[in-house]
């Protein structure tokens, strides 16, 4: 049994989550619009629905973790999003400890830019570098 991964990117605009092996190769993708204005119950919900479907079509091999990146400035440590300006009631919200009510699986939490910034250092354009720089313009304007 091999053991994978489920990325989640949430962000202002869709929330995509991804089955990942171990060495990056994507297995499967979901989306949906993120409903950015309807508060935390409801964008922990897309999330949850999301995340099931993709360990659902994991088969045999075994889900091992959730990675999950978010907009805006996060204690990574806590797992406190300290505001994302593009999701309502995301101010001070204990975004860790809510998606592990909801999943049996360890989550990490990472921001959006430097998640980015470590993917393409890990298996994409970085690969092998020693210093890369990562830049991304979506619904906001971030980094890593």
């Amino acid at each position: 049994m091999h053991e994978i991964a489920i990325g989640i990117d949430l962000g202002g605009t869709q929330v995509r989550a991804a089955l990942v092996s171990a060495d990056g190769r994507v297995l499967a993708r979901a989306e949906d619009r993120t409903d950015a204005m309807a508060g935390p119950e409801r964008v922990l919900a897309q999330i949850q629905a999301l995340a099931g479907d993709l360990a659902a079509a994991a088969g045999t091999a075994k889900v091992v973790g959730i990675g999950v990146s978010t907009p805006g400035p996060i204690d990574t440590v806590s797992g406190i999003t300290r505001d994302i300006p593009t999701l309502a009631g995301f101010a001070d919200f204990p975004l860790k400890a809510e998606l592990q009510k909801r999943f049996a699986f360890p989550i990490s939490l990472e921001n959006d830019g430097i998640a980015a910034a470590i993917g393409e250092w890990q298996f994409g354009a970085g690969r092998g570098l020693e210093n890369l720089v990562y830049v991304t313009v979506s619904t906001g304007i971030g980094g890593g």
